[in-house]
């Protein structure tokens, strides 16, 4: 079914104002479809009555629902938040208020509803938010974009953004987890990602110190020689990163996310090794992880294996310059063998083959989408 992009206004004046906002966000997250973008908070006087300043945004949607059905819900999520709509036309304080102003480039002139909203053009509470999220939209009747839209309006100056940032409800379901681990092959972005989740969900970091191995140039240069030392190396080194991080953590911080678990090095020793160079790791792998922290959710990013290398001769690692197909089909085989047959793993497997997450902000917002509906 085809989605569309709805824009809406919200706004409140009583009570906590910033969290009727958020919680009206998560509503219509949860009720109406994804939020997919938010404007800055602005300060606003009210308008035509006498009450609390109101605090006000702008938020684009991508929904399936037809625009009776935005309004239907929408009118639910106010009557949760404190508000019952009468048929009086006088302005009153409100918990909160949110009002459908573009949906698509429908034009609707019906008792219901009217779209696009009928007085968004004069309201510089309306329009400043816009120009956040929606600065070349066209109004459909106007035929003006909403920057155009911003020179008639002689209120500005009343108006105050607010030092405030709402949260994207999308990032909402991932802050439940405390431990999130984000796995793959090589080259396919887990460092860049851990990095990003780790600032939008305010959680601890842990990176993998890959650079401090003293035998990982030499194994991709004679891997037969030192792939046992290459691997209890990196065990080694994870375990103790890992008992070490109990110390180090900020309990300010809502919990971990970490760009490697460690079955990590089961799963490469198990490509890397001969049959009785494994035996002997495999043994002294279960002796030194059994106390180690478990994961909540697993993020497992699925690559295209030509796509793998060219973002790892880009990234112009001298060590990984031997890097082969061969080898990382073999990897990446032996991650899903090992995921697929764990069923006490939270794991969800997103393709991101299609995206350019670590570059593009919108890829990235586009997997977290996929993430958020994996997870539902």
């Amino acid at each position: 079914m085809k989605t569309n992009k709805v824009l809406l206004s919200i706004g409140s004046n009583l009570g906590d104002r910033k969290k009727n906002i958020q919680t009206a966000l998560n509503l219509i997250d949860q009720k109406i479809g994804d939020v997919i973008s938010i404007s800055k908070v602005y300060q606003t006087p009210a308008l035509g009555f006498i009450g609390n300043d109101f605090y006000n945004c702008c938020i684009a949607i991508s929904t399936k629902l037809n625009p009776l059905e935005v309004l239907n819900r929408i009118l639910i999520i106010e009557k949760e938040g404190g508000r019952l709509r009468n048929n009086t036309k006088k302005y009153k304080s409100r918990t909160i208020d949110i009002d459908i102003l573009f949906y698509e480039n429908k034009i609707i002139n019906s008792l219901e509803l009217k779209i696009p909203h009928p007085h968004l053009q004069e309201r510089a509470f309306v329009i400043l938010p816009l120009l956040d999220i929606a600065r070349s939209k066209i109004h459909p009747i106007l035929k003006i974009t909403i920057a155009e839209l911003k020179d008639d309006l002689k209120d500005l100056n009343s108006i105050h953004q607010l030092d405030y940032v709402l949260k994207m409800p999308i990032l909402n379901t991932m802050e439940l987890f405390n431990n999130i681990v984000i796995e793959g092959n090589i080259g396919i972005g887990k460092t860049t990602l851990s990095k990003k989740l780790s600032k939008d969900l305010n959680k601890n970091l842990i990176l993998e110190g890959f650079k401090e191995n003293p035998f990982l140039d030499k194994f991709y240069q004679d891997p037969n020689r030192y792939a046992l030392n290459l691997e209890l190396t990196f065990l080694i080194d994870r375990c103790r990163q890992l008992n070490d991080y109990k110390n180090q953590m900020d309990l300010f911080k809502s919990g971990v996310v970490f760009d490697y678990d460690i079955f990590k090095s089961l799963i490469f020793a198990g490509v890397t090794l001969s049959e009785i160079d494994f035996n002997l790791f495999r043994s002294i792998f279960y002796s030194m992880t059994k106390d180690l922290f478990k994961s909540n959710l697993v993020i497992y990013l699925l690559q295209t294996t030509d796509k793998l290398l060219i973002n790892i001769n880009k990234r112009g690692r001298n060590y990984e310059k031997d890097i082969n197909k061969d080898y990382l089909d073999k990897i990446g085989n032996a991650y899903l063998k090992y995921l697929n047959n764990r069923p006490e793993l939270n794991v969800v497997f997103v393709d991101v083959s299609d995206l350019d997450f670590i570059e593009k902000d919108e890829d990235y917002l586009k997997l977290l989408f996929r993430i958020k509906q994996k997870l539902r």
